[in-house]
């Protein structure tokens, strides 16, 4: 792999990238970070944290783009699922980034596209799908299963056999006890302590966490 290319060049772009001189691809060593796409065309040509924006999603089917792995650095897991997904389609690499300084074991497995920031801890037994953000100082306790594009906050805690499914959303300082699931699209607010599992789609807050919000027919 020649390089990482970062897709979405806005808040999580930006976390991800500051990290770029330390951070590891999971199974290749350190990668190096080539420049971000991004599909908002007042970016393109411009730099952010001294990366290029090399264009729109189209770049990575240029010549000019083969060899890369792509992160995509989208927060809203809806979004993600549908860039991901459109990459995968057209046979895009993607690669899966940690911070160093995160405690990491040989019993962790780890997804393509996911990005894993400073100072997350996982002990043993845990399985992480594709495209999953851990943001800095989170805990993953031994047995924890999470789904693909699920979006984890700064300093979440997650107790030994807990559930999260895909596309769900942990907002910082929260946590999940043990064995409880955290269901699909489900938003958990920041600082809430589940405590009983959490049905897919709805939004929980507080301590123990309560249903705030139910989903629409839509969602």
């Amino acid at each position: 792999m020649r390089g990482v290319v970062l897709y979405g060049a806005s808040e999580l772009g930006r976390d991800v990238a500051a990290m770029g001189p330390a951070l590891l691809d999971a199974w290749r060593g350190p990668p190096q970070l080539h420049g971000f796409v991004d599909d908002r065309a007042a970016l393109h040509g411009t730099t952010v944290l001294d990366l290029p924006v090399l264009g729109g999603g189209e770049w990575l089917e240029s010549e000019e783009a083969q060899g890369f792995g792509v992160v995509v650095t989208i927060g809203d897991p809806a979004v993600r699922r549908r860039v991901a997904e459109r990459l995968a389609a057209k046979g895009v690499r993607f690669a899966t980034l940690i911070h160093p300084s995160a405690v990491t074991t040989p019993w962790v497995k780890l997804g393509e596209g996911t990005v894993v920031m400073a100072r997350c801890t996982f002990t043993a037994d845990i399985r992480v799908g594709r495209h999953v953000v851990f943001n800095p100082g989170c805990t993953v306790a031994h047995d924890v299963v999470v789904g693909d594009y699920v979006y984890v906050s700064p300093g979440v805690d997650l107790a030994g056999k807990a559930v999260l499914e895909d596309s769900c959303h942990l907002g910082t300082g929260a946590a999940v006890i043990p064995g409880c699931r955290v269901g699909a699209r489900a938003i958990v607010g920041a600082g809430a302590v589940v405590t009983r599992d959490v049905p897919p789609g709805v939004t929980v807050v507080g301590v123990p966490a309560r249903v705030l919000r139910q989903p629409t027919r839509e969602e």
